[in-house]
């Protein structure tokens, strides 16, 4: 996690339906977040096949939402 980043959900989900609720829902709760910060965008990494986090970070641009991989 870069300086100035901050982990706002670790979602590891067992269905593919659970998984798009979880990650939704952990979007829309960054979303909120980023627009008070107002400051950082929103970075979800897919650790792994059903895991995946949720965080602010000063590495992506304010308003908007950036995915990568790590496997």
């Amino acid at each position: 996690m870069a300086d100035g980043a901050e982990m706002l959900a670790t979602i590891t989900a067992t269905n593919r339906t659970a998984m798009d609720e979880e990650l939704n829902a952990a979007v829309h709760a960054a979303t909120k977040r980023a627009i008070r910060d107002g400051r950082r965008g929103i970075l979800v990494t897919r650790v792994d096949f059903a895991s995946f986090t949720v965080e602010l970070s000063p590495d992506v641009p304010y308003g908007f939402t950036y995915e990568k991989q790590r496997f």
